[in-house]
């Protein structure tokens, strides 16, 4: 999830320099988290840094909320896997985050000075590396070298109180909050709920329901690498048929998903208010 949406947010300000410069087509990168939204209740490390960080959940995309087949059947999408298509690791570093930060530090250092980038790029090579824990070749020295970099500005103790932070599980009162703002009821209280109205059901009309359910099609659900960037044409092109790129479901999918107004990406990367 986290290197997903580093990913997007980089690739898309670099898109838009590009524009500037002449050269930019009518697309946008967004990342898309290939789990439904409920489930972030049990990816409590992620939604945590995201609350931590200042990160405007509400304007993530979850795979229960893009209708990916009929974006991509209309041309107007396309899929980049982080992991498959795009920042492949082969043992020379323990983190994709560690990729992205080695990509752009030379190429656009200036994007990484943003605070909460940073905060989220240290976070997914602490969290893929264990703290930068050498055993087992979890770390490289390429791991630790970004994590300096990005560490530039920041406390000394500030690696290790961040790590010890995600690997707790915290209670407080503003996260939990802040849990059901972003991505709805408990999945107890939302089974229980479910179970109060399955009891009230006419019992010849129970296995119907059941059976209506079953052509729903479930994303996969996967750890916290396992997310998907998109790419999406403003003007309908033709897709891209040698490098797919990351992309953003039509106004009618998002509308209808959650109520967002057109330009609720805008808002989004600018990492929402603080």
């Amino acid at each position: 999830m986290i290197a997903a949406i580093c990913y997007a947010w980089l690739l898309e300000n670099r898109m838009n320099k590009s524009k500037g410069e002449g050269n930019g087509g009518g697309s946008i990168a967004v990342p898309m988290m290939n789990v439904r939204r409920a489930k972030m209740w049990k990816q409590r490390q992620a939604a945590w840094l995201f609350h931590h960080v200042g990160l405007d959940a509400t304007s993530l995309l979850f795979a229960d909320e893009v209708d990916l087949e009929s974006l991509v059947m209309a041309g107007k999408l396309s899929i980049l896997v982080v992991g498959q298509d795009v920042l492949k690791t082969t043992g020379e570093v323990g983190s994709q985050c560690t990729v992205l930060t080695d990509n752009y530090c030379e190429e656009a250092y200036d994007l990484l000075e943003t605070e909460v980038l940073k905060k989220l790029l240290l976070a997914g090579i602490l969290l893929d590396t264990r703290n930068l824990n050498a055993t087992g070749k979890l770390s490289t020295t390429r791991d630790a070298e970004a994590v300096q970099l990005l560490l530039v500005g920041s406390a000394p103790t500030y690696r290790n109180t961040l790590f010890d932070q995600l690997m707790q599980d915290p209670q407080d009162s503003t996260f939990t909050e802040s849990l059901q703002q972003n991505y709805g009821k408990p999945p107890s209280e939302s089974s229980s709920i479910a179970g109060s109205r399955k009891d009230h059901r006419v019992p010849e009309r129970k296995s119907t329901s059941v059976h209506s359910q079953e052509g729903i099609k479930k994303g996969p659900e996967k750890n916290h690498h396992d997310a998907k960037t998109a790419k999406t044409d403003r003007v309908s092109p033709k897709p891209d048929k040698q490098n797919p790129n990351p992309v953003q479901p039509s106004k009618k999918e998002s509308d209808a998903g959650r109520g967002k107004n057109t330009f609720f990406l805008a808002r989004w990367f600018g990492f929402g208010p603080k």
